[in-house]
């Protein structure tokens, strides 16, 4: 049975959290794990969102105020 990334295993999901870590630190030549990884997502996520919604009210005063 065919499995696609909807259904993938949590086990994946590490592995290639750990992988990706595996890959910055051969790149920077500096230590890095997968929880410190896991945190830098969730930052850079949480900052992605609100950039996002702070564009969204931006754009709707910016209309407000030209009608």
């Amino acid at each position: 049975m065919n499995q696609g990334l909807a259904t993938a295993r949590p086990s994946s999901e590490l592995a290639m959290l750990a992988a990706l870590a595996k890959a910055i630190s051969l790149a920077t030549r500096t230590n890095i794990d997968v929880e410190t990884l896991k945190v830098l997502l969730i930052f850079a996520g949480a900052g992605l969102l609100l950039s996002l919604v702070a564009a969204m009210i931006y754009e709707q005063a910016a209309n407000a105020a030209l009608l």
